[in-house]
């Protein structure tokens, strides 16, 4: 593989790596903290909160519940099929009264003449239950909230006992990007997608590829090597030419004992010593 498609394979797998994170972290890390992400698919918040924004709820205690406050904003089931809302909370209408009756079923009276309360209603777990009333911001059309109401303010809609949570943030079109992941066909691509991902991080990871031709005597292309081999080539050259320098003053060594040799001590052949030792009188006329 060339170098420079593994490297973009290993920046695309990194990032691809990066954002998944993110998305995992925002959809199911933030759950470790007590907050919850729910999707909003409806305009009835804008503009505090836009259609398709992932809204983040602090959940609540059944106590904390039945103290929320007008102008809080909320999230709530409606329904036994979870459905759920996030609306703002317009009033505070109080616990459910359950009166005290007689054997006929009729409400006991005071000495004043109201009805004798019994107890409060209260949820499975043995808390007491306030109604709110709620309503929409985008709802309310010439400032009149009153019309916009999701129940009678005298009665109200939301129990405490569904409430959620508070909603502390939101992240705009998030919501529709963790709808599409949660429903086909969109968890289908995220599955291939994830598999893609751990392809491209194995091969970006993986040993480099030896198919380009690498120069005679080098080993590897590039990096640190490469220096050393030339320092190594280097140290080599200059080896062996002081071994040439030095044999080749061995040789001009020799070359001179060889020529003193042959200046100083040359053999006499034995015909012309002869001839010397015959003709002596001769040398001394001359």
């Amino acid at each position: 593989m060339p170098k420079w498609a593994k490297k973009a394979l290993d920046v695309t797998s990194t990032a691809a790596l990066i954002i998944f994170i993110v998305f995992v972290i925002l959809l199911l890390g933030v759950r470790v903290f007590g907050i919850e992400p729910h999707i909003v698919l409806s305009g009835s918040m804008e503009p505090e909160i836009l259609t398709g924004s992932m809204v983040y709820v602090d959940k609540l205690t059944p106590e904390e519940a039945a103290s929320l406050q007008p102008g809080d904003t909320v999230t709530y089931q409606v329904d036994q099929r979870g459905t759920k809302v996030t609306h703002k909370i317009y009033n505070v209408v109080g616990k459910i009264p359950i009166y005290d009756t007689d054997e006929n079923g009729n409400q006991k009276l005071d000495e004043s003449g109201n009805p004798i309360i019994k107890e409060y209603a209260k949820d499975a777990e043995g808390n007491e239950i306030v109604m709110y009333t709620t309503y929409g911001v985008n709802n309310v059309k010439d400032g009149n909230i009153e019309l916009a109401l999701d129940g009678d303010p005298e009665i109200g809609n939301l129990a405490s006992s569904n409430v959620i949570g508070k909603a502390k943030f939101s992240i705009p079109f998030l919501g529709f990007i963790a709808h599409f992941v949660q429903n086909p066909p969109g968890k289908y691509l995220v599955l291939i997608g994830c598999v893609m991902l751990i392809f491209m991080t194995f091969f970006a990871s993986g040993p480099a590829d030896a198919a380009e031709p690498q120069p005679v005597g080098t080993g590897v292309p590039d990096g640190p090597s490469v220096m050393q081999n030339a320092e190594c080539k280097m140290q080599n050259f200059g080896a062996e030419r002081q071994c040439k320098m030095q044999n080749a003053e061995c040789k001009m060594q020799s070359d001179n004992e060889e020529k003193t040799v042959g200046d100083g001590a040359i053999d006499v052949p034995s015909n012309t010593q002869s001839d010397n030792e015959d003709k002596p009188t001769e040398t001394a006329e001359k």
